[in-house]
């Protein structure tokens, strides 16, 4: 496993852990459990697989390709998840004839955004590398 493939695993499992913590603290904190997302500081720490004593990693083209493939299908993924969501709040508000879009509902929305956007990024990433026959 190379050290680019333990970043896409570390953020895949954070994005997860994530949403798992989140959804198990809606029901006892409500608009609350958005501190949750908090968990994704963590992401953080992928870096330090690409790190090791003094020696740089190599990161060659292949690594390079799939890093910009993931990222580019988990920004699109998640964007077109924002655009979608935000027509179906703005189509919701006139239905019931409300005078706007609660800005709760739009906190939450940027937040899962960013686990959208991570979340596919890394599964985009893992499932390039254990395509390959070899690193």
């Amino acid at each position: 496993m190379t050290a680019m493939e333990k970043v896409a695993w570390t953020e895949l499992v954070i994005c997860v852990v994530t949403m798992v913590v989140v959804s198990a603290m809606v029901p006892w904190l409500g608009h609350g459990a958005a501190g949750g997302f908090g968990l994704l500081g963590l992401i953080v720490g992928g870096s330090l697989f690409l790190r090791s004593r003094g020696k740089g990693v190599v990161v060659d083209e292949r690594d390079r390709a799939i890093e910009m493939q993931s990222l580019r299908t988990g920004v699109v993924t998640a964007w077109m998840t924002l655009f979608v969501a935000l027509i179906a709040a703005t189509m919701w508000s006139a239905h019931i004839q409300a005078p706007g879009v609660s800005t709760q509902f739009l906190n939450w929305l940027i937040w899962v955004q960013f686990v959208i956007c991570y979340a596919v990024k890394g599964l985009v990433a893992v499932v390039l590398y254990r395509r390959q026959n070899a690193a």
